[in-house]
């Protein structure tokens, strides 16, 4: 999910589901019931909490070489990937590996 810049997470369980909402160093979990619209959900608690998850964000910037790039979208291509999926789940797991590190 994405709304306003934030990536969101979600994950099903039986009668609701998880949902994250992840920037650079604020994390907001919520649990949604399976019964509601869980994007509108989304959109709702980024649109709510937009001040706070702008006053804690950063820009993550990084350059990859074009071999790099051709590589990625070569496995996405051949795996039929939807590509904003494969670009939230990099940004997810860049973002863990980064907590991960200033913890350590």
């Amino acid at each position: 999910m994405k709304h306003l810049g934030f990536v969101g997470k979600s994950t099903e369980y039986l009668g609701y589901t998880h949902v994250e909402i992840i920037n650079s160093s604020t994390r907001l979990a919520f649990n949604v019931k399976s019964t509601r619209n869980i994007e509108e959900a989304f959109k709702k608690i980024v649109e709510n909490n937009y001040d706070l998850l702008m006053s804690t964000s950063e820009e993550i910037s990084f350059e990859l070489d074009s071999e790099t790039i051709a590589m990625a979208e070569q496995i996405i291509k051949e795996q039929g990937i939807d590509f904003e999926e494969f670009i939230q789940n990099a940004l997810i797991n860049f973002i863990n590996q980064s907590e991960l590190d200033a913890i350590s």
